[in-house]
């Protein structure tokens, strides 16, 4: 069975690479903006990226399909918003801590080869930490950054996934407000401790409170008081590194379910089940059922919900 499967990597361009990277965020954020403005505005016609090449010929610099991915995000988020799943779209901000952008692979111009990536409209290969094999055929390619210094790649490919062997096991899994979730099988579960990771975290936003008020006495704008814009990145690096924590967590429990057990009920918690002083949220269990979801559809296993 084909499906489509993401792979993401960290990649380290050189310094012509950045800039291309950084010139091509700025021209999809202006597209994404432009024709979003045209759709506020009721008198203006449809726009597209190529009636936007016309007024403004730096477009024609950057990748075109990134362009035309641009719009498509836009019509997403509208039909998101229509059907009450989102928001009403909001303009891109060039200060945003991320910024994306995705192109398409026609005709191999998406490749990775020898520890590099090839991408449209960039001469040179770049460099990939690739740590597993990708299979089957590249659809696509993300390139994002964290503050224009972290770069990396998300590879959507279609590939052929074979089914798991079936086991003839079924189970119940339910929340648990300690070890995330627990099951009426008698099995080891991996478990995730936080605790040390959330210590530091209060440490370190502690002297990012100490910071921004040393930084307001002397009269420093935030922006520009080194000591203050460091310890926050140190805090966003922590953050970031307890997400990446969970992610991981959850891929583990995911993939020991499906390997072994053919049918599995989830026992949706209720709201109270989410205490304030509780290890996870409701946008983690969230995480947890997104995988687990796609996972058992891609190795051909049953999921069946239950309602407290």
């Amino acid at each position: 069975m084909k499906k489509l499967k993401g792979y993401r990597f960290r990649i380290y361009p050189e310094e012509d690479q950045r800039q291309f990277f950084i010139e091509t965020f700025g021209c999809v954020r202006f597209t994404y903006n432009h024709l979003l403005m045209a759709k506020k505005d009721k008198t203006v016609e449809s726009l597209t990226p190529a009636q936007l090449k016309k007024d403004y010929p730096f477009l024609k610099k950057t990748d075109s399909l990134a362009l035309a991915n641009a719009q498509r995000n836009l019509d997403r988020a509208f039909s998101n918003y229509y059907r009450g799943r989102a928001g009403y779209p909001k303009l891109k901000n060039k200060k945003a801590i991320w910024q994306s952008y995705t192109t398409n692979n026609q005709k191999n111009t998406i490749q990775l080869l020898n520890g590099t990536l090839k991408l449209p409209k960039l001469k040179t290969a770049v460099k990939v930490e690739q740590h597993r094999v990708v299979h089957g055929l590249i659809k696509s390619a993300t390139i994002s950054a964290k503050n224009n210094t972290e770069f990396y790649v998300s590879l959507l490919c279609l590939e052929e996934i074979q089914p798991l062997e079936k086991t003839g096991e079924k189970t119940i899994v339910m929340f648990h407000p300690t070890t995330f979730i627990q099951t009426d099988a008698n099995i080891t579960l991996p478990t995730l401790d936080l605790n040390p990771l959330n210590q530091k975290i209060e440490k370190e936003q502690l002297k990012l409170v100490r910071r921004k008020k040393v930084a307001r006495t002397r009269g420093v704008a935030l922006s520009d008081s080194k000591n203050y814009q460091k310890q926050k990145q140190r805090v966003e690096q922590l953050v970031l590194t307890k997400s990446n924590k969970k992610i991981n967590f959850f891929d583990q429990l995911t993939w020991i379910l499906v390997q072994q057990f053919d049918k599995i009920a989830i026992s949706t918690p209720a709201p109270e089940d989410f205490c304030e002083e509780g290890l996870y949220s409701p946008s983690d269990w969230q995480q947890f059922l997104i995988k687990i979801h796609y996972k058992i559809d891609w190795y051909q296993k049953e999921l069946h919900q239950q309602q407290k």
